[in-house]
């Protein structure tokens, strides 16, 4: 069975590479960078369909260190049925500034994302499940005069594959592409692409101590110019059943 859904996405992921690599063909030079990111992610189940989400995530380079990003995140999130989930979103980032970690002395641009996601979990078996992602977000960027200005649409697509050893032992492998849709984008459509594996370990039903790596590969707007990142990300995964059904 998973045979047949590798089957199923390999024309998507083989035009992926296709152009990527086109886009990629002329690149000039590429920055290598490793960081460090710390997250907490919250769930709060409402009932059997409704759920809150809510992400805090620092980013950090490691060599040197100092700040990269800062980010909260919020979802509310409605179960269709059948494996299908919808959510509306809001995230408020904090940008260090150049992305050029040798920099200390680095300036603070905020950024909004108002976001919209579609997602559906596909149970190959009871140990493997494949997850599909579609995200939509707006994004805003602070300006000298503290206004934020509309920059670009983003359009991402996360594939994601999820093996449960136990009932306290999970793995995963996912790959997700992120595509900018605006006239003001000259070069960067190809925005990023970022594939990782994880462990986590959930020593009870509530509560999971994720360990992840990340590759992000990212075009600048100079369009000649990427980095690509190694990044260790350590999560604390928290489910608050505040408001669940006994």
């Amino acid at each position: 069975m998973i045979g047949k859904y590798i089957i199923y996405m390999k024309p998507f992921l083989t035009l992926s590479l296709i152009l990527v690599a086109g886009l990629l063909w002329g690149q000039k030079q590429v920055i290598d960078q490793q960081q460090i990111w710390y997250k907490y992610y919250l769930k709060i189940p409402i009932g059997d369909r409704w759920q809150i989400r809510e992400e805090i995530d620092f980013r950090n380079f490691v060599n040197p260190a100092r700040q990269s990003q800062f980010l909260t995140r919020t979802h509310l999130q409605r179960n269709l049925g059948n494996g299908w989930d919808v959510a509306l979103g809001f995230s408020y980032f904090r940008h260090s500034l150049p992305q050029d970690p040798e920099i200390a002395d680095y300036t603070i641009r905020g950024e909004l994302r108002p976001s919209f996601e579609v997602a559906h979990l596909q149970k190959l078996s009871d140990q493997f499940h494949l997850h599909h992602r579609y995200w939509t977000e707006l994004r805003y960027f602070q300006e000298a005069d503290d206004t934020y200005t509309f920059g670009t649409v983003r359009i991402r697509y996360k594939l994601e594959l999820e093996y449960e050893l136990s009932e306290k032992f999970s793995f995963l492998a996912f790959d997700e592409i992120h595509i900018n849709v605006s006239n003001k984008v000259t070069y960067n459509v190809f925005d990023q692409n970022r594939y990782g594996i994880s462990a986590m370990y959930s020593p009870v039903n509530n509560i999971g101590f994720e360990l992840m790596y990340i590759n992000w590969f990212q075009q600048t707007t100079a369009g000649d110019v990427f980095y690509n990142r190694d990044i260790i990300r350590v999560a604390l995964h928290h489910t608050l059943g505040v408001f669940k059904k006994d």
